[in-house]
């Protein structure tokens, strides 16, 4: 896992690109949004089967700005007063964890994959936070 203590600002610093990829996976989904408010606001085509399908498109779409915008958190540096705990989630394939902050955000942790660093992890913020 590439995550360390900062004893300077007393933050994580994690190093996963996550970032980046929020970035991305954000402007798709504003592009997709635009894309289907423009479909749905042609009064030319009367309201059909493509309609209905961009309807749902569009909805999918303002989900996922939800989640991305306003339940998720890509920062690099997280003060560690701001984090509340370390939550793992299990899937049928693997465990998924996340970092659960103070704003109510969740800043995922995909870097992490064995219980070892989830471990690591705990006893680091714990020994810090005191």
């Amino acid at each position: 896992m590439k995550f360390k203590y900062n004893e300077a600002t007393a933050s994580l610093e994690i190093k996963d690109g996550l970032k980046s990829h929020f970035l991305i996976v954000r402007l798709l989904l504003i592009v997709t949004f635009v894309n289907v408010i423009l479909n749905l606001s042609n009064s030319q085509v009367e309201f059909g089967l493509m309609k209905l399908i961009w309807l749902l498109i569009g909805m999918a779409a303002a989900v996922g700005l939800r989640q991305y915008f306003i339940k998720k958190t890509g920062s690099n540096i997280i003060p560690l007063e701001q984090i509340v705990s370390v939550q793992d989630k299990s899937t049928l394939v693997r465990k998924k964890y996340a970092l659960v902050l103070k704003n109510g955000k969740l800043r995922d942790l995909i870097e992490l994959q064995s219980e070892a660093d989830y471990k690591e992890l705990q006893t680091l913020i714990a020994k810090k936070k005191k």
